[in-house]
């Protein structure tokens, strides 16, 4: 096959990898986001666009171990009836749903900012459903702020999503310097989620008699949803390595400093599986392997478009379209639209190539911080704009409550438009 027809070949796997992931599904084939992209990284290999052992380089160990060890620490807090104490202490508050919106908001951007959000929505949506139907409150606004607060809040550290912990692996930037730079504008996108569902959703806020009062489904103890006995020295101990861990961050510094990262959040999940009081299977159970396998077919994807020198060839075709990616505005609008078209983190690993060369020429990280801000907030867009918007609408059907499209767009297209333009500002302004 000649050189031509080879390159015509891999650009054929891409494009149907990413419109698989893209559509979340492949006609005639029973295939979610994380198998089409296995199937796409196999494809490259037996199309020869890579070896294993080139493919083996691609991968970023040091992204796919550090959100290992800080979804374990996650799973260990679920397990210890942590979320379930926090959701208890919620309830407390359905007689008063601004003040509750409010709490909603805050628990889950805090929550976010340090653990994965895709846990969060999990283990928080089955209590809000639980505790605002006994008080015949509409679930709906305290759903959509659980959602759209664990996208802002989880932007406000490198640690806060997958795409994040990647960008900061591949650009080295620095954890305390990217969380003192995003925590105010962060703050500021967290009032104006609190606002927009106030605004938008006033009517639900004030409901008083949504539904009936009867009790909510029964759940399967085995079940994901099941709520954990309480285990405060499990807890304890497990919140005291977290912040250990979050302290070390703050100072890991130098060239080596993602790797160091990696293995502080290892030695710390290390810790927690050999614990005499959770059994280390409960937790593997409760990793997203499908998240970590996403990762490892898109890295090696990219791998062979990058190994055949492709992805510089699309680089400068965007170039000469006119959109200049290594300027804030296009690269915002480009992120912004890409995100809501094959998910944050495909849309990441795709501009990644083009923010490390724009940003070597200029000499400054501003692009890279550009980048995590905005496909981060962009997941606010729409309903399927991140994983977690998808976790909660799933999780609250099973309560008979109805997340649909046009009310999450109501909400998360003026919220995303605002916030996105407030924070590439800010990132102007600032750097």
């Amino acid at each position: 096959m000649s050189g031509s027809a080879h390159h015509l070949l891999f650009w054929l796997i891409f494009a149907i990898t990413y419109l698989g992931i893209a559509l979340g599904r492949l006609p005639r084939l029973v295939l979610d986001r994380t198998g089409i992209a296995l199937v796409g990284a196999i494809a490259m290999l037996l199309a020869g666009g890579l070896s294993i052992e080139q493919a083996a380089g691609y991968v970023d160990y040091e992204t796919l171990l550090l959100l290992f060890g800080l979804m374990i620490f996650s799973a260990q807090l679920r397990v210890a009836g942590f979320y379930s104490r926090m959701g208890g202490l919620l309830i407390r508050l359905t007689s008063r749903p601004k003040v509750l919106l409010g709490a909603v908001i805050t628990m889950s951007a805090v929550l976010s900012a340090l653990l994965a959000n895709d846990i969060v929505c999990l283990a928080f949506t089955p209590l809000l459903c639980e505790a605002t139907i006994k008080a015949r409150r509409n679930p709906i606004p305290y759903l959509l702020a659980l959602a759209m607060a664990s996208n802002v809040g989880s932007a406000a550290t490198i640690i806060g999503n997958p795409q994040n912990m990647y960008i900061g692996t591949v650009a080295g930037l620095p954890f305390g310097h990217y969380t003192l730079l995003m925590l105010p504008v962060t703050i500021v996108a967290l009032m104006l989620c609190h606002g927009m569902i106030v605004l938008i959703c006033g009517q639900m806020l004030r409901e008083t008699h949504f539904g009936t009062a009867s009790t909510p489904r029964e759940m399967d103890p085995s079940s994901p949803e099941a709520v954990p006995r309480f285990n405060g020295y499990v807890i304890g101990k497990t919140l005291a390595l977290l912040a250990l861990l979050v302290g070390y961050f703050l100072f890991a510094r130098g060239p080596s400093a993602a790797q160091h990262r990696a293995i502080a959040a290892l030695a710390g999940a290390g810790i927690l599986l050999c614990s005499r009081k959770a059994m280390a299977a409960g937790l593997y159970q409760r990793v997203d392997w499908g998240l970590i396998l996403l990762f490892l077919g898109l890295f090696v994807v990219n791998g062979a478009m990058r190994q055949q020198q492709l992805t510089d060839q699309l680089f400068h075709a965007v170039q000469r379209t006119g959109v200049k990616l290594e300027q804030p505005g296009p690269l915002t609008a480009v992120t912004l639209v890409l995100s809501n078209l094959v998910s944050n983190v495909p849309a990441v690993l795709l501009l990644q190539p083009s923010v490390n060369i724009a940003a070597q020429q200029a000499h400054s990280n501003q692009l890279w911080y550009l980048l995590a801000l905005i496909s981060t907030w962009a997941g606010n867009l729409t309903l399927v704009g991140s994983i977690a918007n998808l976790i909660v609408a799933q999780s609250a059907a099973g309560f008979g409550v109805k997340l649909d499209l046009k009310t999450y767009c109501k909400v998360g297209i003026p919220l995303t438009i605002l916030t996105c333009a407030i924070g590439a500002a800010w990132l102007i302004v600032m750097m």
